[in-house]
């Protein structure tokens, strides 16, 4: 939080922490998340009686004031020496970048952080907060009153947000959205003097303003310049801040109830009209909410299971509330956590738009603000602080009445868990050893549907849950049947033996020779009904006769079964980083060759491309101990970390080589930048060849080499790095983020963050090009592969070559049939000629439509 973006921040002083709490949400009306607020207020526990405390301002000067400084705004007499007094108590070179002023504490930290927003200097905004009263004095003609008009505007203030604040703060996290409430009729003076902009809409969405969609308003609404609020007109809830996925939930918000769009600022107009026609974007519904009935439970993935019963073992601690004697630190380790929460939900739910949510809820104001502000204010450790915040914000969504946004209290549940494992140890949900079974579970989360290896799981039954629940979508698409709401067809004790049939919700327990007679009759007529898998060998042919290639992209080998199952030509990009995510301890030579060879058998006589480690940015991998960067997405990462570090890569390049003996493997080298960096790579996988030739130990060899393009100089410097490698690999993810320097899951920048962009086509096509006319094969292995939008517009570039989670292959599959060639390059050229990403997705839309 110190120095967010390099911009100064503010600590607030305040004998009311209620004063503070909702001058802070004031300020971030107008600000978003873009600068840190620290409020420093009230004392006695949890700040609840009127005072101040000195090292509690201390500490919030710590955390915010980072190289652009922090200016402090105070209350009332004694809250200055207080702050006099927390100067002494810091280092001197944060106290020399501190300014304390005499501002008005609510109008000062508006004008101050609406500055430093702006990127205003610290002697800029300090003057700011002094002057912010000044406009509100010469609108009513009292300028030369000024000093009585601060005076009085203190005291009214501090009457009117305390009296306000401290009704509606009820829980943790409803504080944050209750105060939020309160204060927007405190913003009508700083509306005056700014453009406003509102509008009434209808929510079109069958499920209402669900976390999808709400995660892509808050990314949508972070794009514009300006403060936008949401209230549901019809049911009285709100107004909320646009930045918070829980205050939006707070709505409760369902199909056919009118929401209130307000927007101020230079782009309120703009902000209105795109948020407007997002909330009325109608999605295909979710499944319906089925209720259970006697002998039933809820259908909620088709198919027909038959098998041992096992209960999915969790492992995550129990967390106390032991107190801390270092908030900063602890702040710090709970930032720290997030990361890695991210990284493991990441690594589970890659390729869905679910982790959308998931990391909206990770970077949640009403979540991490909170958290943050428990262990500054009780000295509470990071995992209790969060835990508070987590069972608050699942308190809200329980209490909705429309079912399918009352399911998202599991994802909440989910990203709480996988905080506190990243806290203080701990395992994700694992089955017991044995074979495949039928797996009962109590609400399983999304993350745990995910991790489920088909291969392994025959079925699930989940006691709780429901068909609308993300965990429900996730278990569809990975074609393992599953009911929910089970509970009391399935105890507690569970049996040795399940059968259930997820289309009717029928759930058998230890079932009798005639029920199982019946269940292998339904599974017999299943299997007959299905395409074999030898009828899909990923080879497309277009209209014309052209041949695409569908591959898959792997991280373990649960994906690799189902890619193979899918019928993938093969293995496009095998992310070796992925198993290891999350670990403190370095996996050895042995175990890493272990873990390939089990991979490389699953795709025996098939091509299989293996990534080096790329590491770094948002992939932190714990055991290399990586230095904090400014900008880890342009820092050390990918190659550059490898070649920093060439012990591991050659030792990761000879466990390649051994398990790849026999098998048609390619290695594959991530973020080049240069072809210097491609030289020293192949100069390590000589030595890696030798130091294993020398020890008499059977390996592959040769093996092909070939580059990532993800970033725009390797692109551009195509047809010069084609004499190193021998494919190109485009990663459309990274690639994006350079070409448009949009960092990846910015929560602010979600918008930019899309391939079909015709800067990346542009790209993509100079690759294309590069790679014929040395005659390189080139692939594309980003989401963009896989997404029914743009692989159309990627192959009529030239592209022959997809890989893909195995999720995306049917659907892409269909996005291609029936076209030629002819008609995917005249969409392609049609699509480099637009100036948006959306006009380029609109023209693969346009080219689908009959007639």
């Amino acid at each position: 939080m110190s120095g967010a973006a390099g911009r100064v921040g503010l600590v607030l002083v305040s004998h009311s922490r209620a004063l503070a709490e909702a001058t802070e949400t004031l300020a971030r009306q107008m600000t978003g998340e873009s600068v840190a607020i620290a409020c420093a207020a009230g004392a006695g526990a949890g700040g609840a009686e009127l005072g101040t405390d000195a090292t509690a301002i201390a500490a919030a000067i710590e955390r915010v004031c980072g190289p652009a400084g922090a200016v402090v705004l105070m209350d009332l007499g004694s809250a200055i020496l207080s702050a006099e007094t927390a100067l002494e108590l810091v280092d001197p070179e944060l106290g020399a970048r501190t300014r304390l002023t005499g501002g008005p504490i609510v109008e000062g930290a508006v004008a101050a952080a609406v500055r430093a927003a702006a990127g205003g200097t610290l002697d800029q905004v300090a003057a700011d907060a002094r002057q912010a009263l000044a406009p509100k004095a010469a609108q009513l003609g009292e300028a030369e009153r000024l000093d009585e008009a601060i005076a009085a505007g203190e005291t009214a203030a501090v009457a009117a947000a305390t009296t306000a604040t401290v009704a509606a703060m009820t829980t943790a996290t409803t504080t944050a959205v209750a105060a939020a409430t309160a204060t927007v009729a405190a913003m009508t003076t700083a509306v005056a003097m700014t453009t406003a902009a509102t509008a009434d809409v209808v929510i079109a969405d069958p499920s209402g303003l669900h976390a999808r969609p709400a995660a892509h308003l808050i990314a949508r609404a972070a794009a514009f310049d300006a403060a936008i609020t949401l209230e549901n007109v019809t049911n009285g809830r709100g107004p909320v801040r646009t930045s918070s996925l829980i205050a939006l939930a707070s709505l409760g918000a369902r199909r056919g109830d009118v929401l209130r769009l307000f927007a101020t600022g230079p782009q309120a107009a703009e902000a209105v009209e795109a948020l407007a026609a997002l909330v009325q974007r109608e999605t295909p519904a979710a499944a319906p909410a089925e209720a259970a009935v006697s002998g039933l439970a809820i259908p909620v993935a088709p198919g027909v299971a038959l098998g041992p019963l096992v209960r999915l073992l969790r492992s995550t601690p129990k967390v106390s509330d032991t107190a801390i004697d270092d908030p900063a630190a602890e702040a710090e380790r709970l930032r720290r956590a997030l990361d890695l929460a991210a990284q493991d939900l990441a690594s589970a739910l890659r390729g869905s738009d679910i982790l959308d949510a998931h990391q909206a809820l990770l970077c949640d104001p009403a979540l991490v603000d909170e958290a943050l502000a428990r262990i500054a204010r009780e000295r509470c450790n990071a995992a209790w602080a969060f835990l508070q915040a987590i069972e608050a914000a699942a308190a809200i969504y329980r209490q909705l009445e429309d079912p399918y946004l009352r399911a998202r209290e599991a994802d909440v549940h989910d990203v709480g868990n996988a905080v506190v494992r990243a806290l203080l140890g701990g395992a994700p949900g694992t089955l017991p050893d044995g074979p495949p079974a039928v797996v009962v579970a109590d609400d399983l989360t999304p993350s745990e549907a995910a991790r489920l290896d088909p291969a392994r799981v025959l079925g699930v039954i989940d006691r709780r849950g429901g068909p609308t629940s993300h965990a429900a979508i996730l278990l569809r698409g990975a074609g393992i049947p599953a009911v929910a709401g089970a509970a009391a067809l399935v105890p507690e004790a569970g049996g040795a033996v399940a059968g259930l049939d997820g289309a009717t919700g029928e759930v058998w327990l230890d079932p009798d020779p005639e029920a199982t007679l019946e269940i292998e009759r339904r599974q017999a007529a299943l299997r007959a009904s299905r395409r074999p898998a030898s009828a899909r060998d990923g080879r497309l042919r277009l209209a014309c006769g052209r041949e695409i290639e569908l591959w898959a992209n792997v991280a373990g080998p649960s994906d690799a079964r189902a890619a193979r199952e899918a019928g993938a030509v093969g293995i496009g990009l095998l992310r070796t980083e992925m198993p290891f995510l999350g670990r403190l301890d370095e996996p050895g030579e042995e175990e890493q060759t272990a873990l390939l060879a089990e991979i490389f058998a699953v795709f025996a006589g098939a091509p299989i491309v293996v990534r080096t480690l790329d590491a770094g940015g948002d992939k932190a991998l714990p055991y290399l101990a990586l230095a904090a960067e400014a900008n880890p997405s342009l820092g050390v990462r990918g190659v550059r970390l490898s070649l920093e570090r060439p012990a591991l890569l050659e030792a990761q390049l000879r466990a390649i080589l051994v398990a790849g003996l026999g098998h048609d493997v390619r290695i594959l080298i991530p973020m080049v930048s240069t072809a210097a960096e491609v030289n020293a790579v192949r100069a390590a996988l000589d030595r890696a060849h030798e130091a294993l030739a020398a020890a008499g130990r059977p390996h592959l060899w040769p093996v092909a080499t070939g580059i990532m393009i993800e970033v725009p100089s390797a692109a551009l410097m195509a047809d010069r790095l084609a004499r190193q490698a021998a494919f190109f690999s485009i990663g459309t993810n990274d690639l994006t983020q350079h070409t448009l320097a949009a960092e990846r899951g910015h929560p602010r920048l979600h918008a930019l963050a899309d391939p079909a962009h015709p800067a990346v086509l542009r790209l993509v096509r100079a690759v294309v090009e590069a790679g014929h006319a040395a005659g390189r094969p080139v692939s594309v292995c980003g989401e963009a592969a896989g997404d029914p939008d743009v692989a159309p517009l990627l192959v009529g570039l030239g592209v022959t070559q997809l890989s893909m989670c195995v999720s995306a292959i049917e659907a892409v599959e269909d996005a291609l049939a029936g076209a030629t060639f002819a008609e995917l390059a005249a969409a392609a050229e049609e699509a480099l000629a637009v100036d948006e990403a959306s006009a380029a997705r609109a023209v693969r839309a346009a080219a689908r439509r009959p007639g």
